[in-house]
């Protein structure tokens, strides 16, 4: 799946975070989710790839060793198990917000419990200090042999002490003294340049969706993996060429309503549609359903589908992308799944049979 979100109910063991994370899930707060489309604050969608960090025989480089030995001399610091946020944690937090809204939650404690109240990731809390000021702090979740970063905050008014930078700098070093295999910060986007800064830290590996394998992620300028959003582009649009070809109308749409797999379900597969792009088949058809062709890069497979709306109102998307691209704006739950298939034609002769007469071209 693209697109999901598990909120554990009991302590997660460390091996098992281990396991979530070589398999392309990562942290989010108290719970674990796995995407690999981005949805940035300006409703835009960029495809994104998990990457981490060796740490066998790392070594940092010579202009992160002297932040490291600057810094040091000028702050102290200290990290312990995270608990309930206490005031300077969320006076530097506020002070941070003020300057990037975007970056940070006003709730805090949403980095150490769960809804239930649980603390259910081994989260700790590394704090720096300007003799007895907080002046910035980071949480981390630790398993067996990786360490997660995910939040990394510090006051604005040193920000020429390069402290977001620096607090992943120190929590590497613990990795490194801890003996651990791998240090993730999360994920980057070959086109949204706002994560780029990860890939600074050191000779990054990157997880390949199709594959599921960790390759090395080059260091040359301008070289990236291709990106999971501009393949699952191509892939409809061959699609929608092969079915104009048969007869069959067929509209391109982002879906930015992907999103809508974040949200909490009580029990059972959350079955609101997993795609960021879809083709719309043919006219809406009665009582808001539609016959929707979907792909996923994962198991790299069609997905021929009738969707119900969801009853649910998406406040943020835009009709049109920036670029001028139509957009399903309606957020629709799965109700039967008419064909799976990796075979295109097969695709395309159960679209043709299916459809009635207000579908052809």
């Amino acid at each position: 799946m693209a697109t999901h979100i598990i909120h554990p109910r009991q302590f997660l063991e460390p091996e098992n975070l281990d396991a979530f994370l070589e398999r392309g899930w990562r942290p989010t707060g108290q719970s674990i989710y796995t995407s690999d489309y981005l949805r940035t604050d300006d409703d835009e969608l960029h495809g994104c790839l998990q990457i981490r960090l060796p740490l066998e025989g790392f070594s940092f480089k010579k202009r992160h060793r002297k932040l490291l030995r600057r810094n040091k001399q000028r702050f102290r610091l200290s990290y312990e198990q995270a608990g309930q946020p206490d005031e300077e944690l969320l006076r530097v937090n506020r002070l941070y917000m003020a300057e990037h809204p975007e970056k940070t939650r006003e709730d805090l404690e949403y980095n150490v419990f769960s809804e239930d109240g649980q603390q259910v990731l081994d989260t700790r809390v590394l704090r720096i200090y300007d003799g007895d000021r907080l002046v910035a702090f980071s949480y981390f979740d630790v398993g067996r042999r990786v360490m997660y970063t995910k939040a990394g905050i510090y006051d604005p008014a040193y920000a020429d002490a390069s402290l977001g930078l620096y607090t992943m700098l120190l929590e590497v070093e613990l990795g490194l003294e801890a003996g651990l295999a791998y240090y993730y910060p999360g994920y980057y986007s070959p086109t949204f340049s706002a994560f780029d800064y990860k890939l600074r830290l050191g000779p990054m590996e990157y997880r390949d969706i199709p594959t599921g394998q960790w390759r090395p992620h080059s260091l040359a300028p301008g070289v990236a993996p291709a990106d999971p959003l501009a393949i699952n582009r191509e892939r409809l649009q061959e699609a929608q060429q092969a079915l104009a070809t048969a007869g069959v109308r067929a509209q391109f749409r982002e879906y930015p309503s992907f999103t809508g797999r974040f949200r909490p379900v009580q029990q059972g597969e959350n079955i609101m549609l997993d795609a960021p792009q879809l083709l719309l088949i043919g006219r809406p058809l009665p009582l808001e359903f539609y016959f929707v062709l979907t792909y996923d890069n994962e198991v790299q497979r069609y997905r021929y589908d009738v969707v119900r709306t969801a009853n649910l109102y998406d406040m943020r998307v835009q009709v049109l992308s920036k670029k001028g691209t139509p957009r399903f704006t309606t957020p629709v739950v799965v109700h039967n799944r008419i064909l799976e298939s990796d075979l295109l034609p097969l695709i395309v002769r159960k679209v043709s049979e299916r459809v009635d007469g207000s579908t052809k071209a």
